[in-house]
């Protein structure tokens, strides 16, 4: 019995000892995994990137070697934002180092063209809806956005829009020296009354995504608590909201001969993106008398070739003396921006552009790929494919292939009548672009 005992205790000591794990005396440390991942950024991302200049490649060579100097003396977060100012130097919107995710003060904003509102909430700070944001940790919040610039990819108006996603999180606002890590003091105009708040970080959870901060405007899911909305009657709400969560949808006015199609950000929600046109279109060929209204103002990107006949065919259907209204903003962006140039390009005559100017050049760069940081993991998207919606040029290995065959010089997407949403338009519910379409009306 002994016997069997002691081969027993060999046995499992033996097993143990397989399955230990080695100690590994050459793990790499905090330092030495950021050398690495700063080397891959720049001997693999930064060598395959495909918009840099020579000089600005060589500025951010120059940036990456000063950043290995000072990696014991910066955060994490600092590291990535520093490689993020590397990444905004390939001047095109597509190619981007996004942010991390991280708690923020439970107040979301929205800018108007009179400045930025508290449009969203949680119950414990729903008091504050509706209040003017004057500034943030007494500095004016156009100089806190103006901050947060260097580290957003694409032209101003596109970066602006990026920042209502960053500008109410401590802790990015802290590395930027602007903050402490876990609270912001808001000087706030509510009524007439001025107020200086302070708000602490925290997680809260169905939160729009960045590109969708615009839904932030009513309120969405009726039975969720947890956060409070200036909005709450999507019933009374302007057309281009009260159906906003259906993503692609259309109406007809027939009274104001008005023919409206509405796409935005939620376009994946719709179950038949296609079909939706091709129901509108056959609608709209017994309202030849209508106008059309293109609404794209929240359309902020995905794939462009399901709404290609929503350009195509409304100018062949109407009658030759009706127009086309195309509605965009500085949230209208990459598949939103070609929409609107084949928009443009096919009516020709016709076409009316109303609102704000889009969210970034018509000639940009797209259909990214993704770089993986090896240690902290750090995602990059690179844009790999050319869209040249001004000139239509082609070239057989940088052009988006589809571009061959739908591509248009649409040379600009000027707007015919700047219109921008006030708060005080917002608040009585009027959508004051549709409002000025009406009224041209014969």
């Amino acid at each position: 019995m002994r016997i069997i005992y002691s081969i027993f205790i060999l046995i499992v000591f033996s097993s143990c000892a397989k399955q230990q794990v080695p100690i590994n005396l050459s793990e790499k440390n905090r330092n030495e995994k950021w050398i690495e991942d700063i080397d891959y950024f720049e001997n693999t991302f930064l060598k395959d990137a495909k918009t840099y200049t020579k000089d600005t490649r060589a500025s951010c060579k120059t940036m990456l070697i000063g950043l290995k100097t000072k990696i014991n003396q910066l955060s994490d977060l600092q590291i990535r934002l520093a490689l993020s100012k590397c990444v905004v130097m390939a001047d095109n919107g597509h190619t981007t180092l996004p942010i991390p995710l991280m708690k923020k003060i439970p107040l979301r904003f929205y800018r108007f063209a009179d400045g930025m509102y508290v449009t969203k909430t949680d119950s414990a700070s729903s008091k504050y809806l509706g209040s003017k944001v004057l500034k943030i940790n007494s500095i004016d919040v156009d100089q806190v956005e103006a901050k947060l610039f260097p580290y957003l990819s694409g032209i101003d108006r596109w970066k602006r829009f990026k920042t209502i996603h960053l500008i109410n999180a401590p802790k990015i606002l802290h590395e930027l020296g602007i903050s402490k890590k876990d609270s912001l003091t808001l000087t706030l105009v509510q009524n007439k009354d001025t107020l200086d708040v302070t708000f602490g970080a925290k997680k809260i959870g169905n939160d729009r995504y960045w590109f969708e901060s615009w839904a932030d405007l009513y309120a969405a899911f009726a039975k969720d608590n947890r956060w409070k909305f200036i909005k709450n009657d999507k019933s009374i709400l302007p057309l281009y909201m009260r159906q906003a969560e259906k993503g692609v949808f259309y109406s007809f006015n027939d009274k104001k001969k008005i023919a409206y199609f509405h796409i935005n950000s939620f376009w994946e929600k719709c179950p038949d993106f296609k079909g939706t046109i091709e129901k509108f279109l056959e609608i709209l060929k017994t309202k030849r008398d209508h106008n059309v209204v293109i609404d794209l103002r929240f359309y902020t990107g995905g794939n462009y070739n399901f709404a290609t006949k929503l350009a195509t065919k409304p100018p062949k259907i109407i009658n030759d003396n009706k127009k086309i209204y195309l509605i965009t903003s500085d949230k209208t962006y990459s598949a939103g921006i070609v929409t609107a140039a084949r928009v443009k390009y096919f009516a020709k005559d016709k076409i009316v552009i109303v609102g704000e100017e889009v969210g970034d050049r018509l000639k940009f760069w797209a259909e990214s790929k993704v770089y993986v940081l090896p240690n902290s993991r750090t995602r990059i998207y690179s844009s790999r494919k050319e869209h040249d919606w001004k000139d239509n040029k082609h070239g057989l290995s940088r052009t988006h292939f589809p571009n061959f065959i739908y591509g248009v010089a649409a040379k600009n997407l000027k707007l015919d009548k700047e219109i921008r949403l006030s708060f005080a338009d917002y608040q009585a519910n009027k959508d004051p672009i549709l409002e000025w379409i009406f009224s041209q009306q014969k």
